[in-house]
């Protein structure tokens, strides 16, 4: 287990560092508490984000985090969620639920969804195994 909230802020940085740095075509990956609010966010290509307003920088996560929850009630009924995909005419978002919130991945339409989707579902695992289980940290 994370021993301060300072290594485990350090451990979602470094999250969302591997999960921008698994694909070019990623250009922002953040990740956002159980309140949608923004933990941590890297970026390679910031064009969205900077479109938007504070206030519509808070409803766009807020309505991510919120669709997640209320898919996840359905969780025990047809299995746990894995992520959501949302594609728009400009751009792919891949919404992921984890330990500590939500990962948001906005990325390029010329992505597989579903083979980036495995590739960030590892990520999230190995990040999960790692807050859980302090021998595999220093592994």
């Amino acid at each position: 287990m994370m021993s301060s909230n300072l290594e485990r802020n350090l451990a979602i940085s470094r999250l969302c560092k591997d999960i921008l740095a698994s694909n070019e075509r990623i250009f922002f990956v953040s990740s956002l508490n159980k309140n949608g609010k923004a933990i941590e966010f890297q970026f390679r290509n910031d064009r969205i984000i900077t479109k938007m307003t504070k206030q519509e920088i808070e409803m766009f996560y807020m309505q991510r985090t919120l669709q997640t929850s209320l898919s996840k009630e359905f969780d025990d009924l047809v299995g746990p969620l894995n992520f959501i995909t949302l594609q728009r005419e400009t751009l792919l978002e891949l919404i992921f639920p984890y330990s500590e919130g939500i990962i948001l991945a906005v990325c390029d339409l010329d992505v597989i969804p579903q083979y980036l989707a495995k590739k960030i579902l590892f990520i999230l695992r190995d990040f999960d195994l790692r807050l859980k289980d302090p021998l595999y940290a220093n592994a």
